[in-house]
């Protein structure tokens, strides 16, 4: 099916505001510790919002592609994690991304991998529902 620019663009400018609301959701409900599963890494906010913490949305994860991290030059070192916060829409899709941590010289494959990330869709009540969370992916350079 081909795509048409003007839909897209209208899609872009639903999907930016409701992103930015999500996030803005999810770190106020991440930092409250606010717990509404069986889970302690799974949360909601008062809006129904669920936010799932790494260990939680791996699980989740039916299909994933690791990043290929850029080379380093001679004698850089990094022992650390890039993290990202992410929206997964109703189909189980990466709907956004956003960075939230890391050195920059990694975030950009890991951002290329997670668009290709495929989740277990969530059901509320039998029907799908878009829900947030955290990655992290371990970076070694050496």
């Amino acid at each position: 099916m081909a795509s048409v620019p003007g839909k897209v663009s209208a899609m872009k400018t639903r999907i930016v505001p409701f992103c930015t609301a999500l996030f803005c959701a999810g770190t106020a409900l991440a930092q409250l510790g606010a717990n509404c599963g069986e889970h302690p890494d799974v949360l909601r906010n008062k809006s129904g919002i669920v936010w799932f913490a790494p260990a939680q949305l791996e699980k989740m994860a039916i299909k994933r592609l690791e990043p290929v991290m850029p080379p380093t030059p001679v004698g850089f070192h990094y022992d650390g994690y890039v993290t990202f916060n992410i929206l997964v829409d109703r189909n189980g899709d990466v709907g956004c991304i956003w960075a939230s941590a890391g050195n920059s010289l990694f975030l950009g494959a890991a951002n290329e991998a997670l668009q290709y990330w495929k989740f277990k869709p969530m059901l509320v009540n039998g029907k799908p529902v878009e829900f947030v969370g955290t990655m992290k992916f371990h970076v070694y350079a050496n």
